[in-house]
């Protein structure tokens, strides 16, 4: 998190953004998709704009990387009411909100000054990691095995590079170059003059830098005894994949549900685990590690479900502390387990889908924890059935299990 000075610095920043003619708002968030300053009109969901960053963004670079157009500078979106211009800044994300009668051109370049100032004040924060390491977890389920045919791709070097990371030193080149020595407003000729510089210039600094710029190099390590394939000879060609810091366990097939109470009780738990990791794994696909826990933790459902969600927190991962929850789940009374555990955890559940709904959109979400889904229900589905789990469960979530 940034100093109170430093909060106050970019404060003052977006206070003079907001000056800037057609400028309808601006924000600013850090990895977490905590926001540190912000200058939004009433009545927005001003929590749901760092993760809808963050998502925006990703997205974009991998696209961007895949078409192998170079690096992402920046995300503009329109709609009928509005523009949105999205910045990357390595520690933080800076989102300006323009009217449609603004002058984009204008309200590019004091975004583009605004930008600079703001990787200043937030240059010691810890950077916005897109890429994550896989690290498989295990769900404890009786009979799971972890799955020992996984594949990894590692850099040589043991780093991992930030591509959506934006060039500051860029920006403020391009700032320098921009800002009239009286400190006064640029005119719009003046901008567009300076934009055609800037893209000029932009495109002569890459064909410079496109050969200098060694690409890490990557190879496929694995974690059989099979033989190795080989050596991969364009590490260039290859499409970066944004993976979560968990990977979903093999699980057991066709499950049959137990005629014990207590045996009942536990197959639940062990259900809405996988249905939890599932959900934790789509997120952190969707809109990366960090936004997917601090989101996460806003959409859990604690005061409506006390007896289950006391004292859970959201782990590093993403993941739901699901030992808490079990530790909670234990103390209810064995012949009322299986009524409230299906009633609670529908409700958490209904609860974050309709929490990562409004950020990501239900298909995109359904779309990352289709395969995952797809396992749940090969394992548990015909238990699921019969104990009335998947007539409960959110309807935008009940489609993958059909």
């Amino acid at each position: 998190m940034a100093k109170s000075s430093n909060i106050n610095q970019l404060e003052n920043v977006l206070n003079d953004l907001s000056k800037v003619d057609g400028v309808n708002g601006s924000l600013i968030a850090d990895g977490d998709g905590n926001v540190l300053s912000h200058r939004m009109s009433k009545g927005a969901d001003v929590s749901l704009f760092g993760p809808m960053a963050h998502v925006i963004t990703s997205s974009s670079k991998r696209l961007l990387t895949s078409a192998k157009q170079g690096e992402i500078q920046r995300v503009l979106v329109e709609s009928k009411e509005g523009k949105a211009l999205f910045l990357h800044l390595g520690n933080v994300l800076f989102i300006v909100l323009m009217e449609t009668r603004a002058n984009i051109g204008l309200v590019m370049i004091s975004a583009k000054k605004a930008a600079s100032q703001i990787a200043e004040f937030t240059k010691d924060m810890i950077p916005i990691i897109s890429e994550e390491l896989e690290v498989p977890i295990k769900i404890h389920i009786e009979k799971v095995t972890p799955t020992e045919k996984t594949a990894e791709i590692s850099s040589k070097s043991g780093e991992k590079t930030n591509l959506t990371e934006i060039k500051t030193e860029d920006i403020s080149k391009v700032v320098e170059k921009v800002e009239v020595q009286d400190k006064t407003e640029p005119t719009t000729e003046n901008v567009e003059i300076e934009l055609e510089k800037e893209i000029k210039e932009q495109d002569e600094v890459e064909i410079k830098t496109e050969n200098s710029i060694t690409q890490p190099e990557t190879e496929l390590e694995t974690k059989t005894t099979e033989p190795q394939p080989e050596e991969i000879s364009e590490p260039s060609a290859l499409i970066p994949i944004i993976k979560p810091p968990i990977a979903f366990p093999e699980l057991p097939k066709d499950v049959k549900v137990p005629e014990e109470p207590e045996e009942r009780s536990n197959l639940i738990l062990d259900i809405y685990k996988a249905i939890f990791l599932a959900m934790s794994i789509g997120a952190s696909k969707t809109m990366g590690v960090a936004p997917a826990r601090g989101m996460t933790k806003k959409f859990l459902p604690v005061d409506s479900c006390k007896k289950l969600l006391e004292g859970v927190d959201v782990k590093s991962n993403s993941t739901v502390d699901f030992d808490k929850i079990r530790e909670n789940a234990l103390k209810i009374p064995l012949d009322k387990r299986e009524t409230e555990f299906i009633n609670d955890f529908s409700k958490i559940i209904q609860d974050i889908t309709e929490g990562y709904g409004q950020v990501t959109g239900y298909g995109a979400f359904r779309g990352m924890v289709r395969a995952e889904f797809k396992m749940i229900n090969d394992s548990f589905g015909n238990a699921m059935d019969e104990l009335g789990i998947k007539g409960k469960i959110h309807p935008e979530l009940s489609i993958l299990f059909e």
